[in-house]
């Protein structure tokens, strides 16, 4: 699989869904990422087959979650196995409810109540909500981002064109986020009802006949400190 080279977005679509998990780039140890799946010379041409484009599809499109889910390295989860990560990975507690014990700075659960009311909202417009527009405030928001995606409260739903006052397109395209749960409701996908322990179980069953022995290993115990 490592060796593999698609060359169109539905040839993604078909590792992702085969693999479950596959990250943009490689730091699952012995497992595909998209940019070993695909040529160099394809990323940013801006043509349909820029797999820098693809990521944003297979979010906008449900095919896959796509967020920083597992540390700080984005990653697309197929929405078949997305709940099983999500059921594994996501606080017993509200944003609220952590926030009240301490866990939570104030300004991450502005940015996620921020996110709530806005589907979709665009990372400049979010900033700007939340008046964190300033450089000294850069990052702690990026942080906050990371943090919410970590405990599957938010995902990465998309990109918008950035566009200044007149309505021009200016600079690049800007990530938009949405709560988890809108994600999965826009695309029928059902949540699960289990306890980490039991989503743990059935996640690696289903892993374990498609992945590499090392790639499982590795997984196991990043998710077992990210549950943690």
């Amino acid at each position: 699989m490592s060796h593999l080279i698609v060359k169109t977005y539905e040839e993604a679509c078909g590792v992702v869904e085969q693999l479950g998990i596959l990250p943009l780039s490689g730091f699952i140890q012995a497992h595909p990422s998209l940019d070993s799946i695909t040529d160099p010379a394809a990323w940013h041409t801006g043509a349909d087959t820029d797999p820098w484009h693809w990521r944003d599809r297979f979010a906008s499109e449900g095919i896959a979650a796509y967020g920083r889910f597992i540390g700080s390295r984005p990653i697309l989860i197929a929405q078949g196995v997305f709940p099983l990560v999500k059921c594994l990975l996501a606080p017993p507690q509200t944003v609220k409810e952590r926030y009240e014990a301490g866990l939570l700075a104030r300004s991450t659960v502005q940015i996620y109540e921020t996110i709530q009311h806005n589907d979709g909202i665009e990372v400049r417009v979010l900033r700007k909500l939340v008046g964190m527009q300033d450089k000294a405030d850069k990052n702690a928001f990026d942080h906050a981002l990371i943090d919410l995606q970590n405990t599957v409260d938010i995902v990465i739903s998309g990109v918008a064109e950035n566009r200044n006052d007149e309505g021009t397109k200016s600079g690049w395209n800007g990530t938009c986020y949405m709560l988890a749960e809108h994600w999965m409701e826009e695309h029928s996908i059902q949540p699960l009802q289990l306890s980490p322990a039991d989503a743990k179980m059935q996640l690696f069953a289903w892993l374990k006949p498609r992945w590499e022995e090392n790639a499982v290993l590795y997984l196991q115990k990043k998710l077992t400190l990210s549950s943690t």
